[in-house]
């Protein structure tokens, strides 16, 4: 029975899992086999396959619901949205930014997002937590970049239930309702109450603010890096072990109470009772974050089966809080977080399981099964590893339990009562903290940091989960020694590389610009960095530079600005802070690269069997503006790429009388607007495939509906970054070019569709008050009469 319960439990998982994270171009599938099974399940609760597909089914309906509660696509107009503020706001940059609740929009009560994300760009009105406000927003639909880089914006925004993004159309007509109530607020007061009795302007006050309310506004960049470099930065989850500290104190003093007061009953059931008090009243202290939600889970499975006088085996424990919160929210399984928790109790499980561990060894047993058991996830997820973890968790660990934790809660509690000794308390628990924070400053700032880690495929991954396995078996376990070296497989595998004559083009979603990498077989060029905002952001530091970094790449062999217009050159200086770049070829000076040599017509290199040409400008700094971009023609035995630029129309046939052979990708100019993409330009390229950097619903119509028709009546296959994401193709000598787009093959049903329209058929741009004479600009079949 225990075992037939297992089973359930597993295939019941494994159905939610593969609902959340296959690709949804494989969800016609699932939709088609997944309710011919669950009849199993009622005839035999032993087939397993039936559970599996009740898993699928579950997992589908709720994504279904989820995304039925997003805007319509064309909710361009401003909403009139009643609702309450559900978090901690934060400020940056003189924007003020928090996720909203909302009650009613435009009177309508049913089928709200369930949470929206509010931007305001105003000094005023000044937002806290747990406030009612009616407020005049714009609403979008959640949607990011699609890019093949580790963080997704809108898988993230999905792991966290909103469902909408917004701004603040009219600052001076949002009107507060109702002042600051309820749990948030409370969590926002003791958040300051604890900032201000700590007395101190560095780390720590941010430190302790994060450990008792998980309120980590504070925390700045050099906190992270340090806690990344130290291996430390589960210290600062409420997570199990700080929901154990406090069920353990619960469980005590429930025990004392018990005895004291004579309460009635068994006195386990009094001091469990209370230990669930006290971990879910941390646990809604630190707002019910996924790791602190997953250790109440396990902590109530645990504590319903000591009542009923059950031994639960730790694994299943495990499986069922797993299951339990996956049945609660499916979309936890796309924060990184939902992997680390569980991963991490398993192999303390693992390595507890059927041994006798002192105070000191199995401490140290634990970490280091800790530090090589959350490898895989922590290079899948964040791209690094931290070696040091295993000797500063080693120290800080026990500090953490016995001195930090339960002292900045003793303290915060004392700071509500009697303010003088919680001040005591906190002020030296924030110094104890900065001295500590500077210990890890001098390891990072000398080198002992984090290690750059991609996992390079699945069999280094199988490789690494097979070396777990024996590295956690019990001694004497045969081969147990080629965990080692099963390990080193893992760390030290590297991308497989590419063949002499191959090359693999890969187009970024930047937005309103352009970015492109070439990697060859042994170099790397990279053809403009992505476009910079009003705000002072660029689009490289969250698709470009993620990208090489990804890839392990630190230096770039050439890199090429076509002009020197800001959606084309805006990430300059945040790439040139990050990586080596060896020469830098420009249609308009730089000035942050006043020897970059300008490209011209003729100029031309050859590398790893591949030719590239400059087409033009016809001669160095003789235009300026769009007309001085450099066009590069990119020659492969597997076929060519043109690369264009913003040039126009006249400067199009010019090129065009130098082509003499057809391309297989050219890049649409000017990211297909009106005067781009000529007919005569299109005839003498005679591309099989062409590539448009254009933002999603920009404010300047582009790609134009009569580009996009001139490159349809040509049976010229379309791929628009702006709805299918970024777009990489392989050409490998003799083989047919390969195109794949992330969005197409790899978006989950938590990503937007790339099936959206760009435009509003005839009317406003989405977001964008200026109105433009638009007709159906994507639409399937052209007028041309094919």
């Amino acid at each position: 029975m225990a075992r037939d319960a297992g089973g359930v439990l597993i295939a019941l998982a494994t159905g939610l899992l593969l609902a959340v994270l296959l690709p949804a171009r494989l969800t016609p599938g699932l939709l088609v086999i997944a309710p011919l099974l669950p009849a199993l399940a009622l005839h035999d609760r032993r087939a397993l396959a039936g559970w599996l597909a009740a898993g699928v089914i579950y997992g589908l309906v709720w994504q279904g619901w989820a995304y039925s509660l997003r805007p319509p696509v064309d909710a361009g107009d401003a909403v009139t949205v009643v609702g309450r503020v559900v978090t901690l706001p934060e400020e940056d940059h003189g924007r003020q930014r928090f996720l909203l609740r909302p009650e009613a929009i435009d009177s309508e009560q049913r089928g709200l997002p369930r949470r929206i994300r509010v931007s305001i760009y105003a000094p005023s009105p000044r937002v806290s937590a747990g406030e009612r406000w009616r407020m005049q927003l714009r609403l979008r639909r959640p949607r990011g970049f699609m890019n093949p880089v580790r963080f997704d914006y809108e898988q993230w925004l999905a792991s966290r239930h909103i469902d909408a993004t917004a701004y603040l159309l009219v600052p001076h007509t949002a009107q507060r309702l109702a002042p600051a109530a309820g749990l948030i607020h409370w969590r926002s007061e003791l958040s300051d109450r604890i900032g201000a009795l700590s007395r101190t302007t560095g780390p720590g006050r941010a430190l302790l603010q994060g450990l008792v309310t998980g309120d980590r506004r504070a925390f700045t960049n050099e906190i992270w890096d340090v806690l990344r470099a130290t291996g430390t930065s589960h210290l600062m989850a409420i997570s199990g072990l700080h929901i154990g500290l406090m069920a353990a104190f619960g469980y005590g003093l429930g025990g004392r109470l018990w005895a004291w007061l004579r309460v009635p009953g068994r006195r386990r059931f009094t001091a469990t009772l209370a230990a669930f008090s006290a971990a879910g009243a941390y646990a809604a202290l630190a707002g019910f974050a996924l790791p602190t939600a997953r250790a109440l889970v396990m902590f109530t499975v645990l504590a319903f089966a000591a009542l009923a006088g059950r031994r639960v085996a730790p694994f299943r424990m495990l499986l069922l809080a797993a299951v339990i919160l996956l049945l609660l929210d499916p979309a936890s399984v796309l924060a990184a977080g939902f992997w680390l928790s569980f991963l991490a109790v398993a192999v303390i499980i693992m390595v507890a399981r059927g041994r006798r561990l002192g105070a000191l060894s199995g401490l140290w047993k634990i970490q280091i099964g800790l530090l090589f058991g959350l490898a895989p996830i922590s290079g899948l997820f964040f791209g690094s590893w931290s070696p040091l973890g295993l000797i500063a968790n080693f120290i800080l660990l026990p500090i953490f339990s016995l001195v930090i934790v339960p002292g900045a809660l003793l303290g915060s509690a004392l700071g509500v009562v009697w303010p003088w000794s919680g001040e005591t308390l906190l002020s030296a628990l924030a110094r104890l903290l900065n001295g500590l924070m500077a210990a890890g400053s001098w390891l990072h700032s000398i080198g002992l940091t984090e290690w750059p880690l991609s996992p390079a495929g699945v069999w280094p991954l199988l490789c690494m989960a097979a070396a777990l396995m024996l590295l956690l078996a019990p001694s004497g376990t045969p081969l147990r020694l080629l965990a080692l070296l099963m390990a080193a497989t893992f760390f030290l595998a590297e991308p497989k590389g590419l063949p002499s004559g191959a090359v693999e083009v890969t187009w970024l979603e930047v937005g309103q610009g352009n970015s492109a990498v070439i990697r060859t077989a042994n170099h790397l060029l990279v053809i403009d960095t992505g476009p910079a905002w009003s705000g002072g952001g660029n689009a490289a530091a969250f698709t470009l530079l993620p990208f090489l970094a990804d890839r392990g790449i630190q230096s770039i062999d050439r890199l090429i600005v076509t002009h020197a217009d800001r959606d084309h050159r805006g990430g300059l200086p945040a790439l040139a802070e990050a990586v080596d770049i060896a020469a830098v070829d420009a249609g308009e000076p730089l000035p942050a690269f006043p020897d970059a040599r300008a490209c011209h017509a003729g100029m031309h290199w050859q590398v790893d069997g591949i030719r590239f040409e400059y087409l033009w400008p016809e001669q160095a700094r003789s235009r300026d503006g769009n007309a001085a971009s450099c066009v590069l023609l990119m020659d492969a035995p597997g076929g060519r790429v043109l690369f264009t630029g913003d040039i126009d129309a006249a400067i199009e046939q010019r090129i065009a009388r130098e082509i003499e052979a057809p391309v297989a990708v050219v890049e649409a100019p000017h990211h297909g607007s009106r005067t781009g993409s000529s007919g005569a330009f299109l005839d003498a390229v005679r591309p099989a495939h062409a590539v448009i950097s254009a933002g999603f619903r920009n404010p300047y119509g582009m790609p134009h509906p009569e580009t996009i028709e001139r490159l349809r009546c040509r049976r010229i296959q379309v791929h628009d970054l702006g709805r299918t994401g970024a777009l990489r193709l392989r050409l490998l000598p003799g083989e047919a070019p390969i195109l794949r787009s992330m969005r197409l093959h790899y978006a989950r049903l938590s990503h937007e569709s790339p099936r959206l329209r760009r435009f509003r058929q005839g009317g406003q741009i989405h977001y964008d008050r200026r109105h433009y004479a638009v007709s159906d600009g994507e639409i399937d079949q052209p007028t041309c009469g094919n």
